[in-house]
């Protein structure tokens, strides 16, 4: 079997387009939408709990949205859904900036959290998975850590952006970020899908059982699985939420906080490549 460093030289194209993808999804997830939290209640009069629940709807229609627009990944190449997802992901940041009442801010945030959080993650993975057969686990763990990159680099960023031209103007800044930088580097990475049987094959294994919707749904240990998974995430969520108001609450600058992001990717990268981790 061929090293890691040699695997990831013969195929950085590809590892790196799905790279980006997984950065690039830092637009829709929770710990960067949440840098607006301030701004957004501010200019849209809304409590903590307010804009809670607003938020809270807007994931809970994204996630609803996710199984039927999910399809869409088996029945077209990668390149078409990478364009399609980062040109909406595109919108929604150009939405959020334009915002001016509460349904205009729902939909943003819809298209945040299903394209961004939702369909741009989906279709990383799902490409990585189809391009790889006997390196698959090598190949997700580089690309997400386009997730931790994300995390380490962009809130920091998006805080002093924000000081500039606020946060309405940080969104616009998100939008020509995806449109002139991300999406020509990822379709021209991704354009020639890869053949996974260009690569050794693994080593017969014994046959797996494809599980259907509905069976999942009906077995106890899939809930069981759930408390363990779901807990942290839960966890995380709420503090990064609530970030713009525990710094508040502590009298902290914001930037302290998304600095904070980089040390906690930091630690993943390391708890990821430790020895026997």
């Amino acid at each position: 079997m061929q090293s890691f460093s040699a695997f990831v030289v013969n195929n950085v194209r590809w590892l790196a387009g799905a790279f980006l993808l997984t950065l690039v999804s830092s637009f829709g997830q929770t710990f960067f939408i949440a840098l607006s939290n301030g701004g957004i209640r501010e200019t849209f009069g809304l409590s903590h709990g307010e804009f809670g629940g607003l938020y809270m709807l807007a994931t809970l229609l994204s996630a609803a949205t996710l199984p039927f627009l999910g399809r869409s990944l088996d029945r077209y190449s990668t390149v078409t859904m990478a364009i399609a997802t980062m040109l909406m992901l595109a919108c929604a940041s150009i939405a959020m900036g334009f915002a001016g009442s509460l349904p205009t801010l729902l939909l943003a945030l819809y298209l945040l959290r299903l394209f961004g959080q939702g369909m741009i993650t989906q279709t990383a993975l799902t490409a990585t998975g189809r391009w790889f057969a006997a390196n698959r686990g090598r190949a997700v763990s580089v690309v997400t850590l386009g997730f931790h990159v994300g995390g380490a680099l962009l809130p920091f960023l998006f805080v002093l952006v924000a000081g500039l031209v606020g946060w309405r103007g940080s969104w616009f800044v998100c939008a020509a970020f995806i449109l002139v930088v991300a999406l020509p580097l990822v379709c021209a990475l991704v354009r020639k899908e890869r053949n996974p049987q260009s690569e050794a094959q693994p080593r017969a294994q014994r046959a797996v059982k494809h599980w259907t919707r509905t069976e999942v749904l009906r077995d106890p240990t899939f809930y069981a699985i759930c408390l363990g998974v779901l807990a942290p995430a839960f966890v995380g969520t709420t503090i990064f939420f609530h970030q713009v108001y525990l710094t508040e609450l502590r009298g902290w600058p914001l930037q302290l906080f998304a600095s904070g992001f980089a040390v906690l990717s930091a630690t993943r990268w390391v708890l990821r490549f430790w020895p026997g981790g």
